[in-house]
């Protein structure tokens, strides 16, 4: 069905609406309210009728004097001057601290940053540390093998010359009963003597020839330890070394964890400052809410005032009328 006109009840309506919202009364606000129709001017003239009618119920309001007026328009105007100032300055303050909050946690997020690339760096130097340090236990215990191995091949090797030594001495003592046999026999067997003495110092010979090897053989089996204990000695040195290296590097990845806890504690409380300044800023737009409404509620005093004026203005101009028929 076909909307009617826009007749002066449904102005009245709207205008009384917006007027509870605290939202000015103006042509375009009522015609919003009355969902986009009608025409402005006559929106105007309904709105204007209204006020007239309003402005005629005034009882002591209507007869205030200019004095108070004036008053009343200089508290409003001081009123939203103050209010305006208040709001800026809040704002400034509100802009600084966000701003000096914001740089603080930029540069503890880079430092944080910072110190996890070091501990990442430290990270893997005792990682390297430790491997090497396996494979110096590794090489210290194949080199304690190999010392077992010289060693049992040094035992061997000395047995072999005892038991050499043992054919010596055999041989020394069959040599003495042969000597003591042929000093009996010497006249007979002289020749026969002297051959087995050749013989047997042949064989002397060879065994001293044989001891002296083995002798050389063991000299550089016990080099060889040696060399081998140093060695042992040196890598030794090097992984209690390389312990004391991871030791303290352990030892300034525990610090440096310390410190990232730190910061991460620190972090959270300006964390927790910026939530805190986000609900004060939440307060103060609440407040400005209010600030906007005690605006919009001034700007309606004046508009009150404004046609309180006008009514005294035209008041006054029909008394001044009165006055001059009467004296005509």
């Amino acid at each position: 069905m076909a909307r009617g006109g826009i007749t002066q009840p449904l102005v009245e309506d709207a205008r009384k609406r917006l007027l509870a919202r605290n939202v000015h009364p103006s042509i375009d606000a009522i015609r919003a309210e009355l969902g986009n129709t009608g025409s402005k001017t006559t929106i105007s003239n309904h709105l204007k009728a209204i006020e007239a009618r309003e402005s005629t119920r005034l009882d002591d309001e209507a007869l205030l004097s200019s004095h108070v007026t004036d008053l009343v328009g200089q508290l409003a105007r001081q009123l939203r001057q103050d209010a305006q100032e208040t709001i800026e300055q809040a704002e400034q303050r509100q802009q600084a601290e966000v701003a000096g909050l914001q740089e603080a946690l930029t540069a503890q997020t880079a430092e944080t940053r910072q110190h996890q690339a070091q501990n990442t760096v430290l990270a893997q130097a005792r990682d390297d540390l430790q491997a090497e340090a396996l494979g110096l236990r590794e090489a210290l215990s194949k080199l304690e093998g190999d010392n077992r191995a010289q060693a049992q091949r040094i035992e061997s090797v000395t047995e072999q010359v005892q038991d050499k030594q043992r054919q010596v001495n055999s041989l020394e003592e069959k040599h003495n009963h042969a000597r003591q046999a042929l000093e009996h026999y010497r006249g007979s067997v002289k020749e026969q003597r002297e051959q087995d003495q050749r013989r047997h110092e042949q064989q002397v010979q060879q065994v001293q020839e044989e001891q002296r090897h083995l002798q050389q053989a063991l000299a550089v089996k016990r080099d060889e330890q040696t060399q081998a204990t140093r060695e042992i000695s040196r890598l030794f040195t090097e992984v209690t070394e390389v312990r004391k290296q991871s030791d303290r590097l352990t030892q300034q990845l525990g610090e440096r964890e310390r410190e990232n806890r730190r910061l991460a504690d620190k972090t959270v409380r300006l964390e927790q400052q910026v939530v805190a300044l986000r609900q004060r800023k939440a307060a103060f737009e609440k407040q400005q809410r209010v600030n906007d409404q005690l605006k919009a509620k001034v700007q309606q005093l004046e508009t009150e005032l404004s046609v309180k004026n006008e009514l005294l203005d035209r008041l006054s101009a029909g008394n001044n009328s009165d006055e001059v028929n009467r004296v005509s």
